[in-house]
């Protein structure tokens, strides 16, 4: 049977197994899926001892000097010594992205469209598959009908058929001053089209979901913004601060209730108004909900996109005084 150690995530409470046989070194280094806190793991000492008998003696008398040990020896428990790191919105992200809807040319003559872009990379929307590494030649418009800016880059992240994620290599001044002025032209030109409309930003759930609720915000003037993962949640608390986030309270892919207590816990989203959609209608479920920080409880069976709408603007104006 494979050995395991429980962790349990001191910021969020998730608990985590890790199994002894793969970790590869004494102290493992980790995100928690729930809140990204950052932790650490150490492996058992009497792993620590066998991994380190065995390599003094490889011929084999190793392991009758660890049973002989492990004899006159009481048996520990498994434990982990975790250690918290405060993990800030500006570590996930150093470089601020912009929207860049633009088709681009890779290795001059696969023609992509681009979704985002920065000093540091630009992410694509592709179903074409790249192994993560791959060095790439990427031709980017920063005038209109040409291609003028010829970058390397390489494939941090391959999301297949979906898009991936370039990082900018070997970049020289000149290419560093053209990508920054394209950035504040974007950068610009987005803040015109947010000015005087409120932010909204729809964390977890369904894309069917989201993208329901998207439609009628958008109609009812609202910029809306979509988070799939905690990653991308505090990247947009980060650039584009909403007025308020709707926050799934069933999303399997990070811990909501972390989550929503890590963002509680920072100061400067102190203004972001939070709306929980949770399945659970019980009382108890709604405490817990509104303990943890939520400004308003709604059940998903109940609220369609009008009652959301509605919801949002009552405490926008409520807010705002």
């Amino acid at each position: 049977m494979e050995n395991k150690i429980k962790v349990v995530c001191p910021k969020c409470q998730a608990k985590l197994n890790l199994a002894v046989e793969k970790m590869k070194c004494d102290i493992v280094k980790f995100r928690c899926p729930g809140c990204s806190t950052v932790l650490r793991a150490k492996k058992p000492a009497d792993k620590i001892q066998e991994k380190r008998s065995t390599q003094q003696a490889p011929n084999g008398t190793a392991k009758d000097q660890t049973d002989v040990q492990g004899a006159d020896q009481t048996e520990e428990p498994l434990s982990a010594i975790v250690k918290e790191e405060k993990l800030r919105p500006s570590d996930l992200r150093k470089y601020k992205r912009v929207k860049f809807k633009k088709k681009v040319l890779v290795d001059n003559q696969i023609m992509v469209e681009a979704l985002d872009i920065s000093a540091n990379g630009l992410f694509l929307h592709t179903g074409r598959s790249f192994e993560d590494g791959t060095t790439v030649q990427v031709g980017i418009p920063t005038l209109p009908g040409s291609f003028d800016l010829v970058v390397q880059a390489t494939v941090q992240h391959n999301h297949k058929g979906i898009g991936m994620g370039l990082q900018f290599m070997d970049i020289d001044d000149t290419q560093k001053d053209k990508l920054q002025t394209l950035i504040n032209s974007l950068d610009e030109t987005s803040r015109k089209v947010l000015k005087g409309r409120k932010i909204i930003l729809l964390a977890g759930g369904s894309d069917t979901a989201r993208n329901i609720y998207k439609s009628k915000l958008v109609l009812d003037g609202y910029y809306v913004l979509q988070a799939t993962n905690a990653d991308e949640v505090f990247e947009i608390l980060q650039n584009e601060t909403p007025n308020a986030m709707v926050l799934d309270w069933q999303e399997t892919s990070f811990y909501s209730k972390g989550l929503l207590t890590q963002i509680k816990q920072t100061p400067q989203y102190d203004n972001v108004i939070i709306i929980v959609l949770a399945a659970l209608t019980d009382a108890s479920a709604q405490r817990e909900i509104l303990d943890a920080g939520a400004d308003r409880y709604m059940a998903k069976m109940d609220t369609n996109p009008v009652k959301l709408s509605q919801a949002l603007k009552q405490l926008i104006e409520e807010r705002e005084g």
